[in-house]
């Protein structure tokens, strides 16, 4: 924590990844991002973010490169794609 109480630095683990962030200061401005996230379920996931206020983006859909995907925005503005991989063999175009 920054002596304002601000966060200084938060580390996530989802499953074998660690995704880091912190608020935004004067000299660091907030800024929106887009994320890309794979997950076990995607309609759970779904549901969780927009129980958290999150606003729905895209609905969940099967989609033709093997994944189930949603797309949500969360309150900062952030865009967030949750997919499910449905198919186990590498894609192919």
């Amino acid at each position: 924590m920054r002596p304002d109480g601000r966060i200084a630095n938060v580390q996530v683990r989802i499953g074998t990844s660690t995704v880091m962030v912190s608020e935004a200061t004067q000299r660091y401005q907030p800024m929106a991002a887009a994320y890309y996230l794979y997950v076990e379920d995607a309609d759970l996931s779904m549901q969780r973010a927009l129980a958290c206020g999150a606003t729905l983006e895209m609905p969940v859909s099967d989609m033709s490169y093997g994944d189930r995907q949603v797309g949500v925005r969360d309150q900062h503005g952030n865009i967030w794609r949750i997919s499910q991989r449905t198919v186990r063999e590498p894609y192919q175009p």
